[in-house]
C-alpha cells in the first residue's frame, strides 16, 4: 500500500482523481493540502472537503496552502471548471474544519513522521511543495518519491500546451516553484500533457453513459463532473487521474529519465519544460537531475482501470439508478465502502502544530 500525502487544487480532474483514490484500497491518503490554481485557494480547500464529505470520508485532514504563486498573480481556470470549481455540481459547503497548520508544515510533518515511506502527489501548481522544500530542506531525501501532474515535454504529438501555445497550466502558473521542485533532488515522476492529452486516454460520451448507468456515489459525482466538460468540449481529459494511476499500476506507463529545464519569469516562453539533450549536463553536478517523464500510456487499460474503480460497488454501496442530483438526503444513509473503512482503520492521530513559518521573501535568495 502506498502512503500518500497529496497537494491539489480541485478542480474537476483533481476531484475525479480523488474519487479514484478513494475507490482504490492500494492507497492510504494521510493528508491533503490545497493550493491556488484551478480556483482560488479558499475554493480549492472547500472543494477537497466537499468531495471527501460526499464520499463519507471524515478522517483525512485538509490543510490550506498558498493563495498565489511565488512571483506572479493567480490566473485561475474557473472558465473551464465552472464557477464553483467543480462543474457546478451542487455539492453542499463543507462542514469539516480545515487543519490549522500551514500546508508546507503539514506536508513536512507527515513526511518526517514516516521517512522513506511517503509518496508525495502533486496535481496542482507546485507552490506549496516549493515552500515545503525550502523551509524544510531535508524533505526531498525523506520521500519515497514525488509524483506530479505537470509539464509538456514534446515527447509525443500531444506534449505541447494547454495554457499558452507552449506551456502546461500547473507549471506555467508557478514556474519558479516548479524550478525549485524539479531541482530538489527528490525522485520525481512527471505525468504531463504528452500522455494526458492523448484522445485515447480521455472520457467521451460513451464513457459518460457508462458513468451515468453506475450505482455508486463515486459514479454519480464523476458523471456530473465529466458531463460538465464533455458538454463544452466533446471530451474530458483525465490529467490528474492519470498521475494517480501511476500508484495503482505503474505498468500502464513508459517513462524516460531526462534532465528538464523550466523557463521562469513572465516572457512568452514562461512555463515551458525543455527536455535537455543528453550531452548538456553532467550527472555529478548539483544543478541537474534526471526526471522520470511519462512518454507513453496504455490508454485503453487506463480507462478500464478508471471506470471499473469508479463503477465498482463495494460493501453494497449504491446510489440512485437514475442520473442523480448528488443524492444529498441519501448520503447519510449509505454504508461506507471497503476502501474508506481501510483508510479509517489505518489513520492515525495528527499532531501538527498550528500555524507555520513566515514565508514572506523566504524563497528570495
Amino acid at each position: 500500500m502506498s502512503k500518500v500525502v497529496w497537494d491539489m487544487d480541485p478542480g474537476i480532474d483533481d476531484a475525479l482523481a480523488l474519487l479514484l483514490a478513494l475507490k482504490s484500497p492500494e492507497i492510504q491518503i494521510l493528508g491533503i493540502s490545497t493550493v491556488a490554481g484551478n480556483a482560488p485557494v479558499e475554493m480549492t480547500s472547500a472543494n477537497a472537503r466537499r468531495v471527501l464529505e460526499y464520499m463519507s470520508v471524515t478522517n483525512i485532514p485538509v490543510a490550506m496552502g498558498a493563495a498565489m504563486p511565488l512571483n506572479h498573480p493567480l490566473v485561475d481556470a474557473l472558465n473551464h471548471h465552472g464557477s464553483d470549481g467543480l462543474g457546478q455540481c451542487g455539492l453542499p459547503p463543507p462542514r469539516l474544519p480545515l487543519h490549522p497548520a500551514k500546508a508546507w508544515d503539514f506536508i513536512a510533518q507527515l513526511i518526517s513522521d514516516a521517512p522513506g515511506e511517503i509518496t508525495l502527489v502533486a496535481t496542482g501548481p507546485l507552490t506549496n511543495i516549493a515552500y515545503a522544500f525550502k523551509l524544510h530542506p531535508e524533505l526531498p531525501r525523506l520521500l519515497a518519491r514525488l509524483v506530479l501532474m505537470g509539464g509538456a515535454y514534446g515527447l509525443t504529438p500531444y506534449g505541447k500546451e494547454n495554457q499558452t501555445p507552449f506551456a502546461e497550466f500547473n507549471i506555467w502558473q508557478d514556474p519558479e516553484a516548479a524550478n525549485i521542485v524539479l531541482n530538489s533532488g527528490a525522485d520525481i515522476y512527471a505525468v504531463g500533457l504528452d500522455v494526458s492529452m492523448n484522445p485515447a486516454a480521455c472520457l467521451n460520451s460513451q464513457h459518460l453513459e457508462q458513468l451515468k448507468s453506475g450505482h455508486t456515489p463515486a459514479a454519480c459525482l464523476a458523471a456530473q463532473l465529466a458531463e460538465y466538460v464533455i458538454e463544452r468540449q466533446g471530451h474530458c481529459e483525465l490529467h490528474d487521474p492519470l498521475a494517480l494511476a501511476l500508484l495503482l499500476d505503474a505498468s500502464l506507463f513508459d517513462f524516460i529519465s531526462v534532465p528538464v529545464e523550466v523557463v521562469t519569469g513572465n516572457g512568452w516562453d514562461r512555463g515551458i519544460t525543455y527536455v535537455l539533450p543528453s550531452d548538456s549536463y553532467q550527472l555529478s553536478t548539483a544543478s541537474s537531475q534526471l526526471i522520470h517523464v511519462a512518454a507513453a500510456v496504455d490508454a485503453p487499460r487506463f480507462l478500464e482501470l478508471f471506470l471499473s474503480r469508479i463503477l465498482r460497488t463495494l460493501n453494497n454501496t449504491s446510489c440512485h439508478s437514475e442520473p442523480c442530483a448528488l443524492c444529498h438526503s441519501e448520503r447519510e444513509k449509505r454504508p461506507k465502502n471497503l476502501a474508506q473503512d481501510r483508510l479509517r482503520e489505518e489513520s492515525r492521530p495528527f499532531a501538527i502544530a498550528q500555524g507555520g513559518k513566515e514565508t514572506t521573501s523566504i524563497l528570495e535568495e
